[in-house]
C-alpha cells in the first residue's frame, strides 16, 4: 500500500504524490474526555483514519492530525484540552497556506470535533483559503448524512466509528461502575454501538468526500 501520510515521506515521494493527485487531507480533532472507553484525542484520530482511507481512493496525502480543538461541552474533564477560539482559525490558514504553497490543487479539512464553535470556525477559515486554483472543501464528518443524524459525543455513533476504525483503543468493559456514562451524550454505547454499523457510516463518508474530491478535480482540470 502506498504512502499518504505527509510527515513519512521523503521529499520525492512527496513530489510524486503531488504531479499524481494534488489534493491534501487535513483532519482536525481536539484533545477530549471521550467517556471511559474512547482515546483523549479520538476526534483527530478517527478524522485521521478516515483521510487516510480516502487518500488511497483518491490519491493524495494526509498531514498529521490537529489536536487544538475549540468548544464543546468538555472543558472541564480530566485529560480535555480545550484551545482558545483564536488559535485553530491561525493553525488551520496557516496550514491551507502550506499546502497551496507546495502545490496542491484540493485541500480537504476533516473536523471530527463538530460543536458549533468548531464547525464555524474550520467552514470560515477554510472559504478564506479558497482561490480559483485552489479548492478547499471543509465538513465535520455527519455531514455526509444530510437527511439523518449520525453524530454524538462517544455514545452510538462515534463509539461505533471507533469499533470499525481501531477497535484495538476501545476498551467497552470500561464502562461500568456507578456512572458508566459519564461525559457520554447520546444512546449508550453499550447497547446500540457496532463495529459493522462504523462500517458502514465511515464507507458513506469516504464515498462522499471521494465524489466531492474527484469533481474539484475535474473543475480544476487537473482529473
Amino acid at each position: 500500500m502506498a504512502k499518504v501520510d505527509w510527515a513519512e515521506m521523503l521529499p520525492y515521494e512527496l513530489a510524486a504524490a503531488i504531479a499524481t493527485a494534488p489534493v491534501c487531507y487535513l483532519p482536525l480533532g481536539t484533545l477530549e474526555f471521550h467517556g471511559w472507553h474512547l482515546p483523549l484525542g479520538f476526534d483527530a484520530l478517527k478524522a485521521q483514519a478516515i483521510c487516510r482511507r480516502c487518500a488511497q481512493i483518491t490519491g493524495g496525502v494526509v498531514m498529521p492530525p490537529n489536536f487544538w480543538g475549540i468548544g464543546g461541552g468538555h472543558k472541564g474533564y480530566a485529560g480535555s484540552a480545550i484551545a482558545d477560539d483564536d488559535l485553530l482559525p491561525s493553525i488551520l490558514r496557516n496550514a491551507l497556506r502550506e499546502v497551496r504553497r507546495n502545490g496542491f490543487k484540493v485541500a480537504v479539512v476533516l473536523t471530527g470535533h463538530y460543536p458549533g464553535e468548531q464547525v464555524i470556525a474550520v467552514k470560515a477559515a477554510s472559504a478564506e483559503a479558497g482561490a480559483p486554483d485552489f479548492s478547499v472543501i471543509a465538513l465535520p464528518e455527519h455531514e455526509a448524512f444530510p437527511t439523518e443524524t449520525r453524530g454524538d459525543h462517544a455514545a452510538k455513533w462515534e463509539t461505533s466509528l471507533g469499533l470499525a476504525l481501531f477497535p484495538e483503543q476501545v476498551e467497552m468493559d470500561r464502562l461500568t461502575g456507578d456512572n458508566p456514562l459519564y461525559g457520554i451524550y447520546g444512546q449508550d454505547p453499550r447497547m446500540e454501538a457496532r463495529a459493522e454499523l462504523g462500517l458502514e457510516t465511515v464507507e458513506v463518508i469516504v464515498n462522499t468526500i471521494a465524489d466531492r474530491v474527484r469533481s474539484e478535480l475535474k473543475r480544476l482540470g487537473v482529473a
